[in-house]
């Protein structure tokens, strides 16, 4: 059993604790009680514990303090302010050790591109499908890009037509072919084990050529690496293989 705080309103909820200490911890930070409610639900009942439902800024980042969840939900439009803000409070107070995904109703590639260069580690809409989204938020906190499909084809389709999305960072190192394509098919929400299978690697091969991809685009996650994907696009990567 688990207080979950809606609005400043605590009632008793059972987060379907499996028993397994790995379980993950949720927070929603969500200013639609009904979606909130439903979001919960589904979370659930996919093994997922909710431990607490926010609906502001304020809120959130107390209740994040407090609870220490694994990854928190994150809206970009709150009662009492941005969900950006609160992406970014929560990287500067918490570090790398909260997976934050955000869940909202914008399709703008300039919105998901400031959440990620906020801190956030993957941004969903809300027409994702209620399937997929337990799955994409656990691949989030296993280190997976959270991007929903949508989301993904705006970002491909800027990285073919050489249109910049985002200010423009300190030149970057090149990436090789492959880990082009490796990254090409995260940006597409492919897991680890599908490039793997894809590509006929191992997993810890896809692992590796996603350090080296982190590594060179200087970025934190493989969020921000996909962000970047319009800097380094086919005319970016060098001829030899790592």
């Amino acid at each position: 059993m688990a207080r979950v705080g809606v609005g400043g309103v605590y009632r008793t909820a059972i987060c379907r604790y499996n028993g397994n200490v790995g379980q993950s911890r949720v927070v929603i930070v969500e200013d639609h009680l009904l979606f909130a409610r439903g979001l919960t639900a589904v979370l659930e009942a996919d093994g997922l514990a909710v431990a607490g439902v926010a609906r502001g800024v304020r809120e959130g980042a107390e209740m994040v303090g407090r609870l220490v969840p694994d990854a928190v939900m994150i809206d970009l439009f709150l009662e009492d302010g941005s969900g950006l803000d609160l992406i970014a409070r929560l990287r500067a107070e918490h570090g790398d050790k909260l997976t934050l995904v955000v869940l909202t109703v914008s399709h703008d590639p300039e919105h998901m591109l400031a959440a990620v260069h906020a801190g956030a580690d993957g941004y969903l809409t809300k027409d994702v499908s209620p399937d997929r989204l337990p799955i994409a938020l656990r691949g989030a906190i296993a280190g997976e890009a959270a991007i929903s499909r949508t989301m993904a084809t705006h970002l491909l389709r800027d990285a073919r037509n050489g249109r910049p999305t985002a200010v423009r960072r300190p030149r970057r190192e090149r990436l090789t072919p492959r880990q082009l394509e490796v990254l090409q098919m995260i940006a597409a929400g492919s897991t680890t084990s599908e490039i793997a299978q894809s590509l006929y690697l191992s997993p810890e091969t896809v692992r590796w050529h996603v350090k080296a991809i982190l590594r060179k685009l200087g970025a934190r996650t493989r969020a921000e690496a996909v962000a970047a994907l319009h800097e380094v696009g086919a005319a970016s990567a060098s001829p030899a293989h790592s």
